[in-house]
């Protein structure tokens, strides 16, 4: 079961961004949709009709569960091409409310003829007539019983003819808008307000709407898409279903979140068995006993004590032996220059001179050897500290430890 809606726009830009933004599938006719705004203001251009009326609007509205979003949206590129035939048009189908609907968004000057699109009261019959058939040939429900979504009277086709939207129909278009732009009934009412200065005044079942050139209509009047409990109707839909689709984000975030909490106990507990396996290793001795952890830590602290003992002694040892080492070397020095100065003296002529230089000889020699005695005695003394450095350090690795 397909319904109608007719519609026109003075700014088609703003009409093809709302169909766009919330379009399941969308096609072109004629033009491509990604570029329609563009293709459709160069042919208005090109004609020198970009003013006034600048597209028009058809709403094809199926029965809930009868078509896909892709049967629904042939449905409409068949139903543009036989209603605007020399017109580009772009179908927009939606599935954002309980039924799957088409926003047909056609150009209103042909790019065959610069003709101007027609839409009157006459045009709605044909297009109904035209949805129905293709409907009936795809097996699909039509319309039956009189139902008047959108009502109009001869003083509006008359307008219509000329090109001039009526304050009715201003008023239609404005709440056609905000009925989709809206989160809720009070909401639509305070933006009809603030946005077009449209008042909207209730009494019971009926409303009534206040058009900033002061006439009121009744919203039956205007069709029974405008009365008061059908609108309520639509925004209690649309309100149960943002609330249904934020539960079931909801469940499935916990869900998500409940399978991480066990994914990451799972972690946890192999992380600890491979702890305690470790421990256990760790603790077995060469027997396969297994030894408190105490007992372990004394072990340790004994073997680095005996370790610790042996490396004292052995550079005690070392220390005592360098200082052995370096007393022989002197005496064998002060023995051999004993021996020479014993040896040289019945030798030694009388010449003062010659004795000076002797003795400043030796003595030149005998500083050298101190100096090299010297420095051999600070490099084993700077390598005996950094190894006492060392221990020191594997002392407080040790205690940290323990």
């Amino acid at each position: 079961m397909a319904t109608i809606q007719l519609g026109n726009t003075k700014v088609a830009n703003r009409l093809i961004s709302y169909a766009e933004e919330r379009a399941e599938v969308q096609e072109g006719v004629d033009c491509s949709p990604e570029y329609a705004k563009a293709q459709f203001k160069a042919i208005r251009e090109l004609w020198g009709k970009n003013d006034g009326i600048q597209a028009h609007h058809v709403i094809q509205s199926f029965k809930p569960g009868e078509v896909t979003p892709e049967q629904a949206n042939e449905i409409g590129q068949e139903l543009a091409k036989e209603i605007a035939k020399g017109h580009e048009a772009v179908v927009y189908t939606h599935t954002d409310k309980d039924h799957i609907h088409n926003h047909i968004v056609i150009n209103s000057v042909s790019f065959e003829d610069g003709k101007k699109y027609q839409s009157t009261k006459k045009d709605l019959y044909n297009i109904r007539e035209v949805s129905d058939r293709l409907c009936l040939e795809r097996g699909l429900s039509v319309v039956t019983e009189p139902y008047a979504k959108e009502r109009s009277h001869r003083a509006e086709h008359g307008l219509a003819e000329k090109e001039v939207m009526s304050w009715k129909q201003e008023v239609r278009t404005a709440i056609n808008f905000e009925r989709k732009e809206s989160n809720s009934y009070e909401e639509f009412k305070e933006n009809l307000a603030k946005n077009y200065d449209i008042q909207v005044k209730e009494r019971g079942k009926n409303i009534t709407y206040i058009h900033p050139n002061g006439r009121k209509v009744r919203g039956s009047t205007l069709g029974n898409d405008y009365d008061k409990e059908t609108l309520k109707r639509e925004f209690t839909r649309e309100i149960q279903s943002k609330r249904e689709s934020s539960q079931e984000r909801g469940n499935s975030h916990l869900s998500y979140e409940q399978s991480r909490g066990s994914e990451r106990a799972e972690r946890v507990a192999e992380a600890n068995n491979r702890f305690e396996r470790s421990n256990e290793e760790l603790h077995q001795n060469t027997h396969g006993q297994v030894n408190s952890r105490e007992d372990d830590l004394r072990q340790r602290n004994r073997q680095y004590q005996d370790h610790k003992q042996t490396d004292n002694d052995g550079y005690a040892l070392d220390t005592n032996e360098a200082r052995k080492n370096l007393e022989q070397q002197r005496r064998d020095v002060a023995k051999g220059f004993d021996r020479f100065t014993r040896k040289d003296e019945p030798e030694r002529e009388p010449s003062a001179s010659t004795n000076e230089r002797d003795k400043q000889t030796d003595r030149a020699e005998i500083d050298r050897n101190k100096h090299h005695d010297k420095d051999r005695i600070g490099e084993y003394e700077q390598e005996k500290s950094r190894q006492r450095e060392r221990t020191l350090s594997k002392d407080n690795e040790l205690d940290l430890e323990l």
